[in-house]
């Protein structure tokens, strides 16, 4: 399996423009990716933040790679990240790394893209709290009451394209897939389909590889929330499942309303594992991996957040900064990725036979 781990090289000065986005939740940001143009396509630099919880270059490896997979595999209009140094971004935006990755940009003509946080607030439902909701990291979110909302039901497509997407961030453990993750196209005021996916930083495979002991044992409780079973004779292990459930519970909904999207989605999974088990991959660094730690962020949190210069210093002193052995990453991660697809496989074959 062939992945692309070339570094682009671009600069800030030659962009052609400036993408803004915003948080809307009850975490609030500001987000600046600039436009470059690349083999007569617009593409968008996104970088990698300074601030943003656990974040590593390996958030940039875990875009690259699960793109080209869920690329190949599952949808083939989902667009391919790239590793990228933006020289000059930096200095634009001191809070962000001038290292990230390029994406072709999801624009369209005639449309505006939304995002199911500001659908949920247009169509609002009694049992739905979404203006409560806050973007949290080492989180999965529960979906079973989207799925059920009404402009799901009136619009089947797009609950058959949440429910994929819901099951591919399974797929990859991602522990950040929050209600501004999923994009849609509006024209008219009228949601006319989803968007390809995106957003592959927060997988867990690709967490904490400063210290594989932590990456480990996050990849063991991420499983643990997977498999995590109802004994419907122990009343507190009843109530255990319906509390800390969130990955079953939507994969039992999605089983429940699509069906035949489960059935098409293990068909494309297995062709994955048998891939993985005949050809494995390589990961490579071809100059992009900088000396990290996983808690550099709370540098940038003090910096630039709270505007305290103190204690950024003496954090940067604290932590001490690691190089890795890509070599023994990338076995982790192999075998992190292999594990979690065949009891996926095994999860979903139970619910639909």
């Amino acid at each position: 399996m062939l992945f692309n781990f070339d570094v682009i090289q671009l600069d800030y000065k030659d962009r052609l423009g400036n993408l803004d986005a915003k948080a809307h939740g009850v975490v609030k940001s500001n987000k600046n990716f600039p436009i470059f143009l690349i083999d007569s396509k617009e593409v968008v630099f996104k970088p990698l933040s300074k601030t943003k919880p656990l974040s590593t270059p390996f958030f940039a490896y875990s875009e690259v790679f699960w793109s080209t997979i869920i690329n190949h595999y599952f949808d083939a209009s989902a667009p391919i990240y790239k590793l990228a140094i933006c020289s000059n971004y930096d200095d634009a935006f001191a809070s962000k790394y001038h290292h990230g990755t390029i994406v072709d940009s999801l624009e369209r003509s005639n449309c505006k893209l939304i995002n199911l946080y500001q659908i949920l607030l247009k169509n609002t439902e009694d049992d739905i709290d979404i203006k409560n909701y806050i973007n949290f990291c080492e989180q999965f979110y529960d979906y079973t009451k989207i799925l059920d909302a009404k402009i799901m039901n009136d619009e089947r497509q797009l609950g058959e394209q949440l429910a994929y997407q819901i099951l591919l961030s399974i797929l990859r453990l991602d522990q950040n897939y929050h209600y501004e993750n999923p994009l849609f196209y509006e024209s008219e005021g009228q949601i006319v389909s989803m968007t390809s996916p995106i957003d592959y930083e927060f997988s867990t495979m690709f967490m904490y590889l400063d210290n594989l002991k932590v990456n480990m044992e996050k990849y063991q409780f991420a499983l643990n929330k997977l498999l995590l079973k109802r004994d419907e004779h122990d009343l507190f292990e009843m109530l255990k499942y319906e509390t800390f459930a969130t990955i079953p519970k939507n994969i039992e909904k999605i089983v429940e309303k699509y069906p035949q999207v489960v059935s098409e989605f293990l068909k494309r999974l297995q062709i994955l594992i048998y891939d993985l088990e005949r050809f494995g991959f390589k990961l490579e660094d071809n100059g992009y991996i900088t000396t990290f730690n996983s808690s550099n962020y709370k540098i940038g949190h003090a910096r630039f957040k709270i505007k305290d210069e103190a204690m950024a210093l003496e954090l940067e002193d604290m932590l001490p900064q690691y190089k890795v052995d890509i070599n023994s990453i990338n076995g982790v991660i192999y075998d992190e990725t292999l594990n979690t697809c065949k009891i996926l496989k095994k999860e979903l074959e139970k619910r639909v036979n």
